[in-house]
């Protein structure tokens, strides 16, 4: 998955909020083989948890700042210019929301935020709605990487517009989409996949779940099926039955 100027092996982002204990967020980690975590710097700034920090570290992974909590542009550009200093990189995966209760990535906001940090010489990773005039303003200031989300975080309803995404996906074939928010299921997965995305951005359906380290064993295996599934060349979709059997020399049939 490319990431601006930086290609991954692997199409999974992993949160890294709400796991049981350090050491399972650690192997889901290692059993996904993730190369890219993202961070809240509203969480590392309010805690002062640097044992966090040190535990980010350890993984080895590139991380990638998110300004998750941030209502304004303000807020989230003064934010993203933390988070520059504190890990030394560019890239910024950009959330601004319109309210606490919904947690909706706020249109005026999010496009006025971008603009600014681009201009800044970032490298944003905007979290956005399945709108598509939302995701062509961002793409017109210069995103590469736009990050829909599938439905409300945290929700586990996996992708309610598929057919909204889809145009996305249609119309921007030369970005990096991502669904960010959603996703619950391994069905979830699949369907992202199928739709054309580039990858997935997921926390809560592991840290979450009963067995994160399973759900994540899931995911691995899912993965590497849909993507051979996909390698396969699969049948289009059709508003009509087609007989998978011939009708040549059947009785009474021309």
């Amino acid at each position: 998955m490319q990431i601006y100027d930086i290609n991954l092996d692997t199409d999974i982002i992993l949160g890294s909020s709400g796991y049981p204990s350090p050491k399972i967020f650690l192997n889901c980690i290692k059993i996904l083989k993730c190369q890219m975590v993202t961070v809240s710097i509203r969480r590392l700034i309010k805690n002062e948890d640097n044992n966090f920090l040190n535990l980010i570290k350890k993984t080895k992974c590139r991380i990638l700042p998110n300004t998750a909590g941030c209502l304004s542009a303000k807020e989230a550009i003064v934010t993203a210019e933390m988070a520059r200093e504190m890990f030394e990189t560019d890239l910024i995966k950009l959330e601004v929301m319109e309210d606490d209760l919904t947690l909706k990535p706020s249109k005026k906001y999010t496009i006025r935020a971008a603009e600014a940090l681009i201009k800044k010489g970032f490298k944003v990773l905007p979290y956005t709605t399945d709108d598509i005039n939302f995701a062509k303003s961002l793409k017109s200031l210069g995103c590469k990487v736009i990050m829909p989300w599938g439905s409300q975080i945290g929700s586990g309803r996996g992708l309610e517009n598929p057919k909204k995404l889809l145009k996305i996906r249609e119309e921007m074939p030369d970005l990096t989409l991502i669904i960010d928010a959603g996703i619950g299921r391994i069905s979830h997965v699949c369907e992202t996949f199928e739709i054309g995305y580039d990858g997935i951005l997921l926390n809560t359906a592991i840290s979450k779940a009963e067995y994160p380290e399973e759900f994540a064993r899931a995911l691995s295996l899912s993965m590497e099926a849909v993507k051979k599934s996909i390698k396969s060349g699969l049948i289009p979709k059709r508003n009509f039955a087609t007989p998978s059997t011939t009708t040549i020399g059947i009785p009474f049939k021309k």
